[in-house]
This record gives structure tokens, C-alpha cells and sequence, in this order.
């Protein structure tokens, strides 16, 4: 996706091969869909041993996308309200300049 020249991903090759090794997409000939784009990130995870496994700045990550959306959902299970310390953190990473762009959505499965 970062070498594709129609795709605005070049610049995410800074993060990274241990990022763009999970960074995966897929594309449709949709005229509706033409100018649209959705990021789906991975789970937030909550244990230590599981963050330290990630080898790259998911923080940043998050922060790459979110300077350049038009839309940042962040979706909760309604009955699990807990934050997470990483979830914490990417909020507060990409708050500064995109807190307008915030919406949280209560998912009840």
C-alpha cells in the first residue's frame, strides 16, 4: 500500500517494516466509495506483555492517521468501559489538533 501511487501511504514506510509488515488493505471500483477511506486499527491491548511485543509506536501510528482524517470513531464495548493505559495514551497523542474530529460510540454486541 505505501508504494501504491494512487494511496496516500508513503509516508507510514517511516514506521517501519514491523509496521508495514501488518499494515494490509483492500480496495473496490465503488464511484460511491471512490473518495473514501477506512483505517481499522488493531484492538487496543491492555497487558504490558502484549504492548511490549509490538515493535513499532502505535501511538504515532494512530497519530499518522488521525492528523489526516476528516473522522475519528472510537468505538466501546457499553460493558466494558475500561480504559486501557495504551488506549489513554493514543487518545491523549492524538487529541492535540484533532479533539473536533472525536466521536465515541457505546456498541453493545
Amino acid at each position: 500500500l505505501t508504494v501504491t501511487p494512487n494511496l496516500p501511504f508513503s509516508s507510514l514506510s517511516q514506521f517501519g517494516s514491523a509496521f508495514l509488515n501488518h499494515f494490509v488493505g483492500s480496495s473496490t471500483s465503488s464511484p460511491l466509495l471512490k473518495r473514501l477511506i477506512f483505517v481499522d486499527t488493531p484492538g487496543v491491548l491492555s497487558g504490558e506483555k502484549q504492548r511490549i511485543n509490538r515493535t513499532y509506536d502505535f501511538g504515532q501510528v494512530c497519530k499518522w492517521f488521525a492528523d489526516r482524517a476528516d473522522l475519528i470513531l472510537l468505538l466501546f464495548d457499553a460493558h466494558k468501559l475500561d480504559i486501557s493505559d495504551e488506549l489513554q495514551d493514543v487518545i491523549d497523542t492524538i487529541r492535540p489538533h484533532n479533539d473536533d474530529k472525536i466521536r465515541c460510540v457505546l456498541n453493545k454486541a
